[in-house]
């Protein structure tokens, strides 16, 4: 009788184990939070009142809240901003735990300016979009789907679409890559890509000084029981990305710390012949644009221009 009270107390301090590197890594209570004012992280403290400045400014932009389903049955979210009757449409997807206002507050605008509408995407488990679990990508590509064909239904099946994405969205896109986008996506971008989801996971748990050869199956396992989520590596972007037919862009920057720039260059190494990379020196993750607002503006006009 007491092995067996010692058995069941072990097992259960191994779920409450595993429940809590879910909840770490993977759940997202997307309760009260701001979309504006987002965490202080990494390099982007110079840039801050910028940001700031920027994110407030798109927020006072008129806009659109539409809604999708996803694949799930997930109620999906996003803000639609209409430049002109039949332009070309952008849709842009942020990163983990981050939002669609604060990561395109620049490039948002910009895009606006060039004469381009623009969907601003809650990803799944985000504020208004439904869903607990972050997936790093493995859900929210098929979420892309979702929204290609949300727009199909909307602007007709002819309008131009580009997908945009920075960190985890710009994963999720390059990982939609693989599926069947119609032909009037004409062209992905993709801002501080990581490789896989194992990848990224294994390099935070090294720069939190955590073992990856322990932290890998711990997190792997917790995603299976409490998000019934398989990351085993059947699903990457470096994958994704190596039988597309649609032209790709990358930007990186070269000191980015929390995606390693050569995450992109295994990428770009796995379709060179469609997909194109920028690296910026000096730039923190996702800061590109402001280490080199002329040059990041110039790639990105060139890019659109000869995928029309």
């Amino acid at each position: 009788m007491v092995l067996i009270i010692i058995i069941i107390i072990l097992i259960l301090a191994a779920l409450g184990g595993l429940f809590a590197a879910y909840y770490k890594v993977f759940y997202s209570p997307h309760k009260g939070d701001d979309e504006i004012n987002m965490p202080v992280v990494n390099g982007i403290k110079p840039y801050y009142d910028e940001i700031l400045r920027q994110t407030k400014q798109l927020s006072q932009i008129p806009c659109q809240h539409v809604f999708t389903r996803s694949f799930d049955g997930l109620r999906l979210s996003g803000r639609y901003y209409r430049r002109s009757e039949n332009a070309p449409l952008c849709i842009c997807f942020h990163g983990y735990r981050g939002s669609a206002l604060h990561d395109f507050s620049v490039m948002g605008q910009f895009l606006l300016n060039e004469g381009y509408n623009v969907l601003l995407v809650d990803e799944r488990a985000h504020f208004k979009s439904g869903g607990h679990t972050i997936t790093y990508g493995v859900r929210e590509r098929r979420d892309v789907l979702s929204w290609v064909d949300y727009a199909g239904r909307r602007f007709g099946s002819d309008t131009p679409v580009y997908l945009f994405g920075i960190s985890m969205g710009a994963a999720t896109v390059l990982m939609s890559s693989e599926l069947e986008l119609p032909d009037n996506v004409r062209a992905i971008c993709a801002d501080c890509p990581y490789s896989s989801p194992k990848d990224i996971i294994c390099h935070v748990a090294e720069k939190t000084h955590t073992n990856p050869k322990i932290a890998w199956p711990v997190v792997w396992l917790s995603g299976l029981i409490y998000g019934r989520l398989n990351l085993n590596g059947s699903v990457t972007a470096a994958k994704a990305v190596k039988n597309t037919t649609k032209p790709v862009l990358l930007i990186h920057g070269e000191a980015d710390d929390f995606v390693p720039a050569e995450m992109s260059e295994e990428i770009r190494q796995a379709n060179p012949g469609r997909v194109e990379r920028y690296t910026f020196p000096g730039a923190d993750h996702g800061l590109s644009y402001f280490a080199d607002p002329d040059r990041y503006i110039s790639i990105l006009r060139d890019f659109l221009r000869r995928n029309p």
